[in-house]
């Protein structure tokens, strides 16, 4: 549980970054200690907080997921290796960053600090972690550092030289909303012919579906049926860490008012999708949505729910709408582009870590087809 003094907090805090708050971690932690060990580390130059991560261990079972049936035949090679050298189906892992949102959410650093420094001091103390718990010592398999900007790498790559390995994964999806666009309508005028006929075609569609904010209290009311449709998209994804308990939707809601969004969608009575996402600063980050597949197709679910996302920036004059990792294609046909990730690797037994190294070099992102919705500019 997070204990450290309001000092440290209010020394860290000039960054204004809601994913580093003890409200908003404590959400997390609160209603996910079931399947997630929390862990967090204060860096501190004299008396003062300089530097502040978040660490989670978690378990990572490669057959239960499709992350073997979706990988290509080089990490598949790996993960049977794997599973022979642990004889088990599942992996240890402690991550620095957030294993429910992609982006660089896992080590703040008070501005004008030595960066590198930092890292140094964080791998040092992940391994006093390791090495002090002794749970944590005998099951802990691999350490990943994750989703780190391009922007990042001249520092970065500065953990290349602690054995960890750097990797490339699939890229955020970044819409960048530009200040003409004063209403939706403005925005859709932006766009070539056959993407605004999409986007018109995609709202023709789903005229039925109802959408309602949703209160805290009708969070609980709808838990059930929200929980089985995030399950749905749950179980169709490549990857996924851990499944978020609903309940901190609940917290999230509580803690960050309206800077939390909770959209859901209803066909007559029944309750059908939903979408989630937080505004930090000048972004509006998509969390996870929840879909009932057999509507989806026939009222354009999931379409409704992008354009959605979009609306809402705008309207609130935001800068930037975050959508995640998945279905890339379908993102740039909103406009959408791809921002790539860095995640740096190491297992904890230098042998195992220097086998593991080919095969990481070979994991590549998900190719897709990108799109330009966008007229050119004359």
């Amino acid at each position: 549980m997070l204990t450290y003094p309001d000092l440290v907090w209010e020394s860290l805090s000039e960054t204004n970054n809601v994913y580093f708050t003890k409200q908003y971690l404590k959400a997390f932690e609160v209603h996910n200690a079931h399947s997630i060990q929390f862990f967090y580390i204060v860096m501190f130059k004299g008396n003062e907080a300089v530097s502040f991560a978040i660490l989670q261990v978690l378990e990572f079972d490669f057959v239960q997921t499709n992350f073997v049936s979706n990988t290509n035949k080089f990490v598949q090679k790996a993960m049977d290796y794997t599973s022979c050298l642990l004889r088990r189906n599942y992996v240890k892992v402690m991550i620095c960053g957030s294993p429910f949102l992609s982006g660089e959410y896992g080590l703040l650093i008070k501005k004008g600090e030595d960066k590198k420094l930092i890292l140094e001091c964080l791998v040092k103390g992940i391994q006093s972690i390791l090495s002090a718990n002794k749970y944590l010592k005998q099951w802990v398999d691999v350490v990943i550092l994750k989703d780190y900007f391009t922007s990042s790498l001249p520092v970065v790559n500065h953990l290349k030289t602690y054995n960890y390995t750097s990797i490339q994964v699939d890229a955020n999806m970044v819409l960048n909303l530009k200040p003409e666009w004063n209403d939706f309508e403005d925005y859709l005028s932006s766009f070539k012919s056959k993407f605004r006929v999409k986007a018109k075609k995609a709202y023709k569609q789903s005229v039925n579906l109802v959408t309602k904010d949703l209160t805290t209290e009708e969070i609980l009311e709808h838990k059930t049926t929200l929980a089985a449709l995030y399950k749905n998209v749950f179980e169709k994804a490549n990857f996924n860490w851990a499944i978020l308990n609903i309940a901190t939707y609940v917290s999230l809601k509580e803690i960050l008012g309206d800077n939390f969004i909770f959209k859901t969608y209803f066909l007559e009575d029944k309750l059908v999708g939903f979408m989630s996402g937080v505004v930090s600063q000048n972004t509006l980050d998509a969390h996870y949505v929840g879909i009932d597949y057999s509507l989806n197709k026939k009222h354009a679910i999931y379409s409704r729910m992008l354009y959605d996302y979009v609306k809402i920036g705008i309207e609130r004059k935001l800068g930037y709408i975050n959508f995640g990792r998945t279905a890339g294609e379908i993102k740039s046909t909103l406009g959408a582009v791809p921002q790539e990730l860095i995640c740096y690797v190491r297992h904890k037994k230098s042998v195992a870590n220097f086998l593991f190294k080919p095969f990481l070099r070979k994991v590549r992102s998900t190719a897709f087809e990108q799109r330009f919705p966008f007229k050119e500019k004359k």
